[in-house]
């Protein structure tokens, strides 16, 4: 397989990694990409988020008053809703609309993205996923960084070394487009177990919510993109469509 198709391919799945302020993977935080107005019928009727008319018509007040000046266009109107929540019951009631949306979501992108590994499968067949005669035979002491890039740190639950290289990785991370993190040593879908630790490695919500830093579940991933990875942590910056590994210890 040419390196070109194996980094769109390698991009693709870490674009599907990339997780949200839920530690679910990245893409069900997903957004609609059209911009919302008051043309826009199809994502703002009644049907669509279970809202009467006067609801609807307190989003579009709220979106062009004070929202207007700190929200994306496409937030939506649970959110503005909620909010703007006039009491706690009122708050409560959009919170588990809007939850509800976004499991309902993850489960639609989870079964898509399984049945896209399934056609990678079928169509890779018995031919290695990485070309090793591509791969670098040593790696630049002293790496350098594009404020485009991402790094992907792989890291296991228990590994004082880990949480040593991911404190790194993340202060590289304040300089450059972000990082992305993949825990290794949890149950697929244990999110608890993945907040508790993301708390204790003192990850900030925020940057997690701003997609700065994902936090994601492994399952498998490591060993698709670096089969030659024997001890973890790794560390590899994604530059564009190429994936390269870094020496963790290298890093400032």
């Amino acid at each position: 397989m040419s390196v070109a198709i194996f980094c769109g391919l390698l991009s693709a799945h870490l674009i599907y990694a990339q997780n949200d302020v839920n530690v679910v993977v990245t893409e069900i935080e997903r957004r609609t990409s059209n911009q919302l107005g008051r043309d826009d019928t199809e994502l703002l009727d009644e049907s669509h988020w279970q809202l009467d008319s006067k609801e609807l018509e307190r989003v579009e007040v709220l979106r062009e008053g004070f929202r207007r000046y700190i929200s994306d266009r496409q937030i939506s109107p649970l959110e503005i809703l909620g909010i703007h929540a006039r009491t706690d019951a009122e708050r409560r009631r959009y919170a588990r609309r809007w939850a509800a949306m976004m499991v309902e979501d993850a489960e639609r992108v989870l079964a898509f993205q399984r049945a896209y590994d399934a056609a990678v499968s079928e169509l890779l067949a018995d031919q290695p996923l990485i070309d090793l005669a591509h791969l670098p035979v040593r790696v630049d002491s002293t790496p350098s960084f594009l404020p485009t890039d991402r790094l992907a740190v792989f890291v296991e639950l228990g590994c004082e070394i880990c949480e040593e290289i991911l404190k790194r990785a993340l202060r590289v991370g304040s300089r450059i487009a972000g990082v992305d993190v993949y825990v290794l040593g949890l149950e697929k879908d244990d999110k608890p177990a993945l907040h508790a630790w993301a708390n204790r490695q003192g990850i900030p919500p925020m940057a997690v919510h701003a997609k700065r830093i994902t936090l994601n579940f492994d399952e498998g991933l490591l060993e698709r993109v670096h089969p030659r990875a024997v001890d973890l942590p790794v560390v590899m910056r994604r530059r564009g469509d190429r994936l390269d590994p870094i020496d963790p210890w290298e890093l400032p």
